[in-house]
């Protein structure tokens, strides 16, 4: 069946400089193969703040960035029919934060092959230049605050790794010695590999992503770790103006 898409119009706030900007629904038609089981969401984002240059330079960006670059030079429509193609039954958004010349959204997704799975990406951009942010840009991860955020995230590990230790204990759930031991290393392998580069920013807050992702098998056992901070809390390390 030939994909059509519809441009749906999702007015967010007031276009203006150093506010927030307009948000705008690229939609995808289901395909055949997924009918029975797709959601009837299959959105993705198109910023529109009144300068052309800004837009496409986030545009495209967030395009290129979702995909992992598949398709860098075909516009969103190609890209996204020829990167959904039969594997992807779910597509959506959220804008956390838009406003004072930053947007903060994230895109998420559910693909099936063997199995599906669900991820989601985080994105920052300066709605005045179109630039993607980093945190850098947003907060000094340089001194104390770093130190904070990776102390909450160890102790969170070794929280999980505590609980899961009690699961292990527990007969009703039937958690193996093996299934314990490549549990625990993935718990490590996660904590030692964490960094800083995804967030998404929120009116009050900002929150750094960290998620430890298991095989499909052990998706039960993935742990939570939560690290979000509130503004009033960090004022003195933030970079801009929330």
């Amino acid at each position: 069946m030939k994909r059509i898409l519809t441009i749906i119009l999702l007015f967010i706030g007031t276009i203006a400089f150093g506010q927030s900007v307009q948000i705008d629904t690229f939609r995808l038609e289901k395909s055949e193969r997924f009918k029975d089981i797709q959601s009837d969401k299959m959105n993705f984002p198109i910023i529109s703040s009144g300068n052309k240059k800004v837009d496409s330079l986030i545009n495209t960006d967030l395009k290129n960035r979702f995909t992992d670059n598949e398709y860098p030079t075909d516009n969103l429509d190609s890209t996204l029919t020829r990167w959904a193609g039969d594997q992807i039954v779910f597509l959506g958004f959220q804008v956390t934060y838009n406003q004072n010349g930053i947007l903060s959204i994230n895109v998420s997704a559910e693909g099936c092959g063997a199995y599906c799975t669900s991820w989601t990406d985080y994105f920052n951009y300066s709605t005045q230049t179109g630039k993607w942010l980093d945190i850098n840009s947003i907060v000094d991860t340089t001194g104390l605050f770093r130190e904070m955020v990776f102390k909450d995230k160890k102790e969170q590990y070794n929280e999980a790794s505590l609980e899961l230790k009690d699961v292990l204990n527990d007969s009703d759930w039937g958690l193996t010695q093996d299934e314990y031991d490549s549990a625990i290393e993935y718990y490590n392998e996660c904590d030692n590999t964490f960094n800083l580069n995804q967030f998404a920013l929120y009116p009050n807050s900002i929150e750094i992503i960290e998620e430890c992702r298991l095989p499909h098998v052990m998706k039960p056992l993935t742990p939570i770790i939560e690290l979000k901070y509130r503004f009033s809390e960090i004022g003195e390390y933030l970079k801009i103006k929330i």
